[in-house]
C-alpha cells in the first residue's frame, strides 16, 4: 500500500470516529444562576449555599436574646439575608425606620425556605415592618399603617419559636412563597442601612443539675471547717 492510500484511509477512519461521537452527543444546558435588569444589575438572590437549601447570610445572629441591631452596606439590586433564632417570646418585630437613603423591603422566611411573611412600606416613610405575636406596641409606622394607628400588634400573625431567615432588599423585590426565592429588580442606588429586631426572646439560664448543687454544698462544708480549725 502506498503513501497515499494510508492516509486516506486513516482520513476515513477519523471521519468516522467524530462522526459516531456526534451522533451519541446528549445536548444539555447550564443552569441559569444570574440575571440582569434593565439597569444591567446583576440578581444573585437565587445562588444558594446549596440545591434548594438556606442561602449565604450576612450573619447569624444566633438566638435573641433581647432586642438586637444590625447595621451595613447594601449594593444596587442585592438581597441580604440573616439568620436568627427565637423563643419564647410573646412579640417579635423587625423594622428598617433607621434606614433613610432608599425604599427598602423585608421578608422573612422559615428553615424550610417557605414565606412567612414580606412588606414595603409599612415602617415610617419608605421604610419596613414585620409585627409577630402580640406586638411590641412600639409606634413602627405612619399613623396609617399598621392597623390604621402605626403601631406593631402583631399584624403578621403568630410565630412559633425556630430559626428564620430574612432578606432584605431595596424595592423592588419579589418574595416568592417557597424555595427561598427572592429575586430583586431594585431601581435604588444602594445605601447604608439599620434593621431592628424588637422582642423579648430571652436565653433561658441553665438551671444548675442536683450533682453540681451538691458539690457546691459539699465544698462550702468544707471551707466551714477549714475556717473553724483556723
Amino acid at each position: 500500500m502506498n503513501t497515499f492510500k494510508l492516509k486516506s484511509v486513516w482520513l476515513a477512519v477519523l471521519v468516522s470516529i467524530f462522526a459516531s461521537a456526534g451522533a451519541a452527543a446528549v445536548p444539555f444546558t447550564l443552569p441559569e444562576i444570574a440575571t440582569y435588569n434593565n439597569s444591567n444589575y446583576m440578581s444573585t438572590s437565587g445562588l444558594m449555599a446549596g440545591a434548594g437549601g438556606p442561602p449565604a447570610t450576612v450573619a447569624n445572629l444566633g438566638m435573641l436574646n433581647g432586642d438586637t441591631s444590625v447595621s451595613g452596606s447594601i449594593l444596587p439590586n442585592e438581597v441580604l439575608w440573616y439568620e436568627f433564632s427565637a423563643d419564647g417570646f410573646t412579640y417579635l418585630d423587625i423594622n428598617t425606620n433607621g434606614t433613610t437613603m432608599f425604599d427598602t423591603e423585608i421578608g422573612l422566611y422559615d428553615a424550610a425556605g417557605n414565606r412567612i411573611s414580606n412588606d414595603d412600606d409599612d415602617g415610617i416613610g419608605l421604610s419596613s415592618t414585620l409585627s409577630f405575636g402580640a406586638g411590641s406596641g412600639l409606634t413602627l409606622g405612619d399613623p396609617f399603617n399598621l392597623g390604621g394607628d402605626g403601631i406593631a400588634n402583631g399584624e403578621d400573625g403568630p410565630l412559633a419559636a425556630g430559626t428564620y431567615y430574612l432578606a432584605f432588599g431595596e424595592f423592588n423585590v419579589t418574595f416568592n412563597a417557597a424555595g427561598f426565592d427572592v429575586i430583586s429588580t431594585g431601581f435604588d442606588t444602594g445605601g447604608d442601612y439599620v434593621i431592628d429586631i424588637y422582642t423579648d426572646a430571652r436565653v433561658a439560664t441553665p438551671i444548675p443539675e442536683p450533682a453540681a448543687l451538691l458539690l457546691l454544698g459539699l465544698g462550702l462544708v468544707g471551707i466551714g471547717f477549714a475556717r473553724r480549725r483556723l
